[in-house]
């Protein structure tokens, strides 16, 4: 039978091993301690750069050696590729389509991943199965989903019934399959109700399973979405909830499409 003190030393161990790291300084702070099993979401309303964001966080990922999973529900595997290209190169999306990029620039960033291990799936209705069974033959460390209520649900009396099996079946997987899973989640309409349009855990659409399985809750927030000449606008990261951590907020620059560690003469 293993005792405490031998169940506290392999859990020291999977912790030293876990090395999540998202490549932003101040918020590494709080998802530092994600390990294998943990579920962490990324929510925020559409156009608030949730998918450019999990990129960002993909790209560092592989950079430090992680075996990346990435599903994408919404886009195709050209548009995934494309952005990450354009994070890598810093540049906005629609210059690196309208070719306004010198091809040996492209090129140098392209070769860049060869060496790198990360997978990309695009398919509109892929079913949980479909999941576990991708992540069983490409072993990764982690996983993104590119979004969770895209995920073809199983017959439920109700939407919410059929998320939520969704939902307990993606922790299911991230336990039974020793990965951590990254979620990309929309966020319900009440949002844009509030005179304080900044998130908060109840606005997680048809997501109150989903607040309770996630480790660490994430909320994407720029004054620019709601306020395209706001002076000074603020970019911030809120952390909502965190198992293993502090919660908070983490203000960030957003240039040309992207969240970025905050230039050195930047201000909190």
């Amino acid at each position: 039978m293993e005792g405490i003190k031998e169940i506290y030393l392999k859990s020291l161990e999977k912790r030293k091993n876990a090395g999540f790291s998202t490549g932003l300084d101040d918020l590494d702070i709080f998802c530092k301690y994600l390990e294998a099993g943990n579920i962490m979401t990324i929510g925020g309303r559409p156009s608030m750069g949730k998918t450019n964001f999990a990129i960002t966080l993909v790209n560092h990922l592989v950079n430090i050696r992680k075996n990346v999973l990435f599903i994408s529900l919404e886009h195709s595997k050209e548009q995934i590729v494309q952005r990450l290209v354009a994070e890598k190169i810093g540049t906005p999306l629609f210059r690196l389509l309208d070719g306004n990029v010198r091809e040996e620039e492209v090129e140098i960033i392209l070769n860049s991943y060869k060496d790198k291990s990360l997978e990309i799936v695009d398919k509109t209705n892929l079913s949980i199965e479909d999941i576990e069974t991708k992540i069983q033959e490409t072993k990764p460390d982690i996983v993104f989903v590119d979004y969770v209520q895209l995920v073809e649900a199983p017959k439920a009396p109700n939407l919410t019934e059929a998320i939520n099996l969704v939902i307990k079946e993606i922790k299911r997987i991230a336990v039974d399959n020793n990965v951590i899973v990254v979620l990309v989640s929309q966020l319900s309409r009440t949002v844009e109700g509030r005179i304080n349009k900044h998130p908060m855990l109840s606005d997680l659409r048809n997501g109150s399973l989903l607040e309770e399985i996630s480790d660490v809750i994430l909320f994407l927030y720029r004054d620019e979405y709601y306020d395209s000449e706001a002076e000074n606008p603020i970019n911030e990261i809120i952390i909502a909830k965190n198992s293993t951590g502090l919660t908070g907020i983490v203000s960030l620059d957003f240039k040309n499409g992207f969240f970025r560690n905050p230039a050195i003469n930047n201000t909190f």
